[in-house]
């Protein structure tokens, strides 16, 4: 038998060599996974689809009685999937939204394409055609719905740039800021009717290490490149930093320099969807909770809230 001090040791050292070979195992599926998402791209898989049935799906979304059974697949914490998710809940195009498996991806076997978001534009009389990649979704709709506009303002398009990059690498850091605080944002899993509970439990096992790799070598990386950050800079304060700045400069009427509602005016514009839609990938979580106690973004959230229904 073991005595009390030396079965802790054991079950110490099991725990370490499973986050071990957690970390091992997750950046080797790290690099598979890249290779299998670089294998089609999306302009390519987007041009591949019939346009004909594309065409009659764009005419008929807001149709409440013959829209396309319009299909989102997605991770519920993909801040790209968010901003997808924010077009079609504000501009109220009935959809369903499908839960990607993180990591076999099961949900897209019958697409060539595996990176989320993709649509699917169904009909009663089976499959239809896709739309992939979250900006090409957002313009292609947008444009499509008559907000063309919006796409050729040189301020819209900054501060798209900027919840589509900055934005997105600083929630992903702070996210995944340390290895348990990766392995607790998997926690959303749990809620996935859909998928099996082995694989939930390989998601939080292996899942969680992959994020956490991302984040220090790539995201992390990628903003002390780019002067975003300094190697010592708390993600958390650095978050908080772009966020203020956001309802400082974003949301200031340029000529006026008052304070405006929405960076849209009156109404939400597509920089409003694309930063709240990013934002969405966190909600619930203790990265969004912090923000709204200790940033100013609490009211354009709520506002923004009231507007998509989430209030």
């Amino acid at each position: 038998m073991f005595s009390k001090g030396s079965l802790g040791r054991k079950v110490l050292l099991g725990t370490a060599l499973a986050g071990v070979a957690g970390l091992g195992g997750g950046y080797a599926m790290y690099q598979r996974r890249l290779k299998e998402n670089r294998s089609v791209s999306a302009e390519s898989f987007n041009a591949a689809q019939d346009a004909a049935k594309l065409k009659e799906a764009f005419k008929k979304l807001c149709d409440t009685q013959d829209h396309p059974l319009t299909k989102l697949y997605r991770y519920t914490t993909c801040p790209w999937c968010g901003t997808v998710k924010a077009f079609l809940d504000y501009h109220r195009v009935p959809h369903e939204c499908v839960e990607v498996e993180p990591m076999f991806k099961g949900e897209l076997r019958d697409s060539q394409y595996k990176k989320v978001p993709q649509l699917r534009f169904d009909t009663k009389e089976g499959p239809g055609p896709y739309l992939v990649d979250s900006q090409i979704i957002v313009d292609t709709l947008a444009d499509k719905m008559g907000f063309a506009g919006q796409l050729k303002d040189d301020e819209i398009a900054k501060w798209r740039s900027w919840a589509r990059s900055s934005l997105v690498r600083f929630v992903t850091l702070e996210f995944n800021r340390s290895l348990p605080a990766a392995w607790s944002g998997y926690s959303y899993i749990d809620s996935c009717d859909t998928i099996p509970y082995v694989n939930k439990l390989f998601l939080k096992v292996i899942g969680a290490p992959v994020m956490y790799i991302v984040a220090m070598k790539v995201t992390k990386t990628r903003l002390v490149k780019d002067g975003l950050m300094k190697p010592d800079d708390d993600p958390k304060v650095r978050l908080h930093a772009e966020v203020n700045r956001f309802t400082s400069e974003a949301l200031m009427d340029i000529k006026s320099q008052k304070p405006k509602a929405f960076h849209g005016g009156s109404k939400p514009d597509l920089v409003d969807l694309d930063t709240y839609g990013v934002l969405q990938s966190v909600r619930g979580h203790r990265v969004y909770t912090e923000m709204i106690n200790e940033t100013k973004i609490g009211p354009w959230l709520t506002a923004m809230d009231t507007l998509l229904g989430k209030a």
